[in-house]
């Protein structure tokens, strides 16, 4: 059984691998020209990188003072690797419940995929800012960590090529964007997940999902319990296929290197797919319609990352609250 489902996961990361490298071709980076591409290739040491000149500003947004354009770097530290998941069948209450996978997606896919989101948040935030994006890639011995490792090694390289960079001196923030693990199931997704990836839940019989589904805590980051890509528009199902972005964004100072804060996202998106006949979930949806749901998925989800931090408070108008009656002893 452990083989079949290990095929059955090789030929859907193969089948998806081709479209979602096709989408991050160059015509689709993020809106600027990489004026400031290096020569060479990118190396795992030395990042892709190109600048964004200043947007135009809109009409509704506030007007920055003389001389005070804010200058923003932007690294992306996904690197080129992405999880697949998928829950067994039939385990013993004492073993690992799921089949895990990497696969390798060739070139700067992913963290073109992550840039884009942060293209249009930043530049909604920062209408007149100056942005200058990077792309770091894992090397060797980072593509053989465990996913619990991973986020640690990420950061700690992005600090160390940002340390020599002297330019960096004449900016104000720098934006990490890296993989952030979480080891419980969170929403009827797996255990131990990172980064981004795809989870397959392909049983009707999954832990609690009743429960969760009733409970309204088994809802996707835009409300949903899932989305379904065929005609029917169903609104439930216990088997999906769930895209996942569990990353973190970092801003530093850019002068210091000081952490300013960090903000985190556990975001997913359940997927079926009504119109197809196939009993393997797995298979109900194809390769380049997943690539195109994934690709969406992530840059909304990166988005979210600068406009929609946890945390962030809207204060309403003030009301006055009565001192509480005393009660008698």
């Amino acid at each position: 059984m452990f083989a079949s489902t290990r095929s059955r996961l090789a030929t859907t990361l193969i089948g998806l691998a081709t479209p979602l490298v096709a989408m991050a071709a160059p015509s689709a980076a993020p809106s600027a020209a990489p004026s400031a591409a290096p020569s060479a290739a990118p190396s795992a040491a030395t990042p892709a990188a190109f600048a964004k000149s200043p947007a135009t500003m809109s009409a509704a947004a506030p007007a920055a003072p003389p001389g005070a354009t804010k200058k923003i770097a932007v690294l992306a530290a996904v690197g080129d690797q992405m999880q697949l998941v998928r829950r067994r069948l039939g385990v013993g209450s004492n073993l690992e419940p799921f089949v895990r996978q990497w696969v390798t997606v060739p070139g700067q896919t992913l963290n073109k995929m992550v840039l884009r989101g942060m293209d249009q948040a930043i530049s909604a935030e920062y209408p007149n800012a100056e942005v200058l994006y990077l792309m770091l890639m894992p090397d060797a011995k980072e593509r053989e960590l465990r996913a619990d490792q991973r986020e640690e090694a990420a950061f700690r390289r992005a600090i160390a090529m940002l340390e020599p960079i002297e330019t960096r001196k004449g900016w104000d923030e720098i934006y990490i964007v890296s993989p952030k693990w979480l080891f419980p199931e969170n929403g009827g997704m797996a255990s131990k997940l990172t980064g981004i990836g795809i989870f397959i839940q392909p049983i009707e019989s999954a832990r609690n999902a009743e429960e969760l589904f009733e409970s309204g805590l088994a809802v996707d980051v835009d409300g949903e319990q899932v989305r379904d890509l065929g005609k029917f528009k169903q609104s439930r199902s216990q088997t999906y296929v769930a895209p996942f972005f569990y990353m973190k964004v970092t801003v530093l100072d850019a002068k210091t290197l000081r952490v300013i804060r960090t903000d985190e996202r556990y975001d997913f998106r359940r997927l079926i797919n009504s119109d197809s006949t196939a009993l393997n979930v797995a298979a109900s949806i194809p390769p380049d319609m997943l690539a195109d749901q994934l690709t969406q998925f992530v840059e909304a989800s990166a988005r979210r990352l600068v406009v929609d931090r946890p945390g962030t408070i809207d204060i309403g108008p003030l009301r006055a609250t009565p001192a509480p009656v005393p009660t008698k002893p």
